[in-house]
């Protein structure tokens, strides 16, 4: 298996888990509680294993992302940035609209919310890669 840089996945992963963070719970938090049909109040008494859960995903994304960055050679950032929103197109896109196709309801607010976050994610996470250079 190719080496990795511990620090750039961590950095990435933590970059991308705050892209979350920003959707989810600032830009649209109004609009993800509504089409989810969750309260406030809901919201604020999940449980802290299902965010150390959504975190334990991010860092597996992430490395699966460092690895493909690292078969394809991609360097510097917009190289990287540019291969991360092919393989969101390609993968991350086709799951999320398989659950919305599959989902009673088809609510595309959801679907856009999602995979925003992704796409967003993924970019992010693949420029702080770049930074970052396995040893």
């Amino acid at each position: 298996m190719p080496k990795l840089n511990p620090v750039g996945i961590a950095v990435a992963s933590i970059a991308f888990f705050f892209v979350g963070f920003l959707w989810y719970a600032v830009i649209f938090s109004d609009a993800w509680m509504a089409a989810e049909g969750v309260s406030p109040e809901a919201a604020d008494s999940e449980s802290p294993v299902w965010m150390a859960l959504g975190f334990l995903i991010t860092v597996m994304q992430v490395i699966g992302l460092a690895l493909v960055l690292k078969w394809k050679g991609a360097s510097g950032p917009v190289a990287s940035a540019s291969t991360a929103a092919l393989l969101w197109a390609l993968f991350a896109l086709p799951f999320t609209i398989y659950g919305f196709a599959y989902t009673p309801g088809h609510n595309e607010t959801l679907l856009m919310i999602d995979a925003s976050h992704l796409l967003v994610g993924w970019v992010v996470a693949a420029v702080v890669l770049s930074f970052f250079k396995a040893k």
